[in-house]
């Protein structure tokens, strides 16, 4: 009897092993593939200057080009690209970049020294934006070019949530293409405020900005809450 049971165990914790290795080796097969061919995955949004209006509350915005290298080195979906003044005399800096392909999101860590600012401090932040449920993962910045400092905030809206981590956002969009979501398509938000040398401050106005900004995008872009 004994006999019998090891002859009926055996093959089966074989079958099992094997599924485990053919099914690590199909997502490994599909991870190179995707880096070396990257491609483009499904966009489920036309992203259009119109989606973000100019006018926001009190909030008044003015286009600004990127430049065609942006363009070509990322090959996003689109970006918008603002600077935004409040009657009150604050200013922010907005991007928005949609992209289907892992290449598409650049790490803010290496973008911000290759433009000659220095990160003096920088942590995680949960940002609670008036009017979205969830708090959103955010990475907080602050920066030093020559005196001028600033106060950057930037996260990724992947297929499965929000992250600050660039890598995780590669893995999100990655993963989506590969088990066939509905939603391949990623974002990534960027706020730069001129600093007030008071951190809290400077978030205020990012949480004041973004909450108008999304009560606007959960009509005409809610594919980026």
């Amino acid at each position: 009897m004994a006999t019998i049971e090891t002859t009926i165990t055996n093959p089966t914790k074989r079958m099992v092993r094997n599924l485990w290795i053919l099914l690590a080796l199909s997502v490994a097969t599909a991870a190179v593939v995707l880096a070396i061919q990257p491609g483009q995955g499904r966009a489920i949004a036309d992203i259009s200057e119109e989606r973000i209006p100019l006018q926001i509350g009190e909030w008044h915005g003015t286009r600004y080009e990127m430049g065609a290298m942006v363009f070509q080195a990322l090959r996003p979906d689109a970006i918008i690209s603002r600077t935004y003044i409040h009657s009150s005399g604050k200013h922010l800096d907005f991007v928005l970049l949609a992209g289907t392909h892992a290449d598409a999101f650049h790490n803010p860590h290496l973008c911000f020294p290759d433009q000659g600012w220095k990160i003096q401090d920088e942590r995680s932040l949960e940002l609670h934006i008036p009017g979205v449920a969830s708090p959103v993962k955010a990475r907080l910045m602050q920066v030093d070019n020559n005196g001028r400092k600033a106060t950057v905030v930037y996260w990724y809206r992947a297929p499965f949530g929000t992250t600050s981590s660039v890598a995780v956002a590669r893995v999100q969009t990655y993963t989506a293409r590969i088990v066939g979501m509905s939603r391949q398509q990623t974002f990534f938000i960027r706020f730069i405020v001129p600093s007030s040398q008071d951190v809290q401050k400077d978030i205020a106005t990012v949480q004041q900005f973004a909450g108008e900004l999304f009560s606007v995008l959960k009509q005409t872009l809610p594919e980026v809450i």
